[in-house]
């Protein structure tokens, strides 16, 4: 799916709460630049989503945006998103590769719980950078034992 950047000559700026929740007819959904705000839920249980990319103008991840989506392996963060909430990712039971920016500044409760398969988050900045990020607690809880591999080097889980 495709998602224009514009509807009625007015520009899509927004995936609304819950919009595509649920529906399985695709693997891929493009997000057009355009888009600034995603809601909560709004990919919940989209089984068959396969990859996606944040656009660089999103600035937070709602929680529950990909909760659940079983098959998603492949997750791109665009460069000025600060935050990724609570439950984000939970469920995402393919999840192996993720990258995050380093604009991110919080990493919610449980965002990536039960991403049992992760093997990679390639963060873009240094070590120090990323464990400067706020972390709850269970952020990464049941997750696979993945590497951050940051601009300067690396950590395991």
């Amino acid at each position: 799916v495709i998602l224009p950047d514009t509807y009625q000559n007015l520009p899509v700026t927004t995936i609304d709460k819950s919009a595509v929740s649920c529906q399985t007819s695709f693997k891929t959904f493009i997000i057009p630049d355009s888009v600034t705000s995603i809601g909560e839920c709004a990919f919940d249980r989209c089984t068959n989503l396969e990859s996606v990319t944040i656009p660089n103008n999103v600035t937070a991840i709602s929680g529950r945006t990909f909760m659940d989506c079983t098959s998603l392996e492949s997750v791109t963060i665009g460069n000025s998103v600060v935050s990724i909430d609570s439950y984000a990712f939970m469920g995402c039971t393919s999840l192996k590769n993720i990258t995050i920016p380093n604009s991110v500044e919080e990493i919610s409760n449980c965002a990536f719980y039960n991403c049992s398969n992760l093997k990679s988050i390639t963060f873009q900045g240094t070590i120090e950078e990323w464990n400067s990020i706020v972390k709850d607690s269970d952020w990464d809880y049941n997750t696979g034992n993945y590497t951050v591999y940051c601009t300067d080097g690396e950590i395991a889980k």
